[in-house]
């Protein structure tokens, strides 16, 4: 596969996998929690996801840099990456719930909003950023008044920051970069950087005028095939029904019809993966340059066949 996007930037895929459109969290509020509470596990964790992001752009042939936890100058994690105009510089500081909790009822001057202005002094004036974010890794229902004066007071209306943009992400937001794991990062930086590519575009396209029915056993079976189970018992298809059994064999006839499966025996099928070559193309993309294993593989095809299905 090949990058198609060539305008996007690690920074803006970063904002995009922050979005809560992409939260797979089912709820926000218990997110920073047990050890999420705490400053050190969102730095490593934080820095650990920019690192995936930084890796897909590596992984296609383009340069990313750098990535890095410095805790210095009002930054807790820095990365910097090329653009035409040269190396673009990003320092994110990062808040955590016992941060918010010890400084309840505090004078200004040790709040977090004290402490976040003298970080972004630090930040502005160092000279090593282009762009300074802010993020508050805590329950945005607890915190609402605070989330409100610190955006109040950090990011409206500043307009001379030493040419530094400040930038604060909401908390849900925090939340869908922190809790997406290393294959869903996968999957949706490659539907964005490789958004035209023909073998994804194929991909789709092999799958989409297939039943629900005909679409579950290929991305179910298919997988399996290539990892060498490649046959299947009759009975063995129930658990793939999708309440519309009336037309099961018409379903299974138009697979077989498709050369993806064929009777084997009295009561077996046997499965013929690469009936959808370019399905078994992004199966080995995943395994091969992601290095995934055989499930996060499988993970990656559904999630960027099921996404681009959505967005068109």
């Amino acid at each position: 596969m090949r990058i198609t996007h060539h305008g996007c930037t690690p920074i803006e895929l970063v904002s995009e996998l922050s979005t809560q459109e992409t939260c797979r969290w089912d709820d926000e509020t218990d997110f920073f929690a047990g050890e999420k509470t705490k400053h050190n596990w969102l730095v490593e964790a934080w820095q650990h996801n920019l690192d995936e992001v930084l890796n897909c752009f590596s992984r296609y042939g383009v340069s990313a840099v750098n990535c890095q936890s410095i805790r210095d100058n009002g930054i807790d994690v820095y990365m910097e990456f090329p653009t035409g105009s040269g190396i673009h510089r990003v320092g994110f500081q990062l808040k955590s719930e016992l941060e918010f909790i010890r400084a309840r009822g505090t004078k200004e001057k040790h709040s977090v909003v004290g402490a976040l202005k003298r970080q972004a002094y630090e930040a502005i004036h160092s000279g090593k950023v282009d762009e300074w974010w802010i993020v508050p890794c805590i329950n945005y229902q607890k915190h609402a008044s605070a989330i409100q004066q610190i955006y109040a007071e950090m990011v409206v209306g500043k307009v001379d920051n030493n040419r530094v943009l400040i930038r604060m992400l909401d908390p849900r937001e925090a939340v869908s970069f922190l809790s997406k794991e290393d294959a869903e990062i996968n999957t949706l930086c490659t539907m964005f950087l490789c958004a035209d590519d023909e073998v994804l575009k194929a991909a789709v396209g092999e799958v989409a005028d297939l039943s629900d029915f005909q679409s579950r056993c290929v991305l179910t079976l298919i997988f399996d095939a290539l990892d060498g189970v490649k046959t299947i018992k009759a009975d063995e298809f129930f658990y793939l029904l999708t309440g519309d059994e009336d037309a099961i064999e018409d379903d299974i006839g138009g697979l077989e019809d498709m050369g993806f499966m064929a009777h084997y025996g009295s009561d077996e099928f046997v499965i013929n993966a690469f009936s959808f070559p370019a399905i078994c193309a992004l199966y080995f993309e995943g395994r091969v340059r992601h290095r995934m294993s055989h499930l996060q593989a499988r993970s990656f095809v559904r999630g960027l066949v099921s996404n681009m299905e959505d967005e068109d």
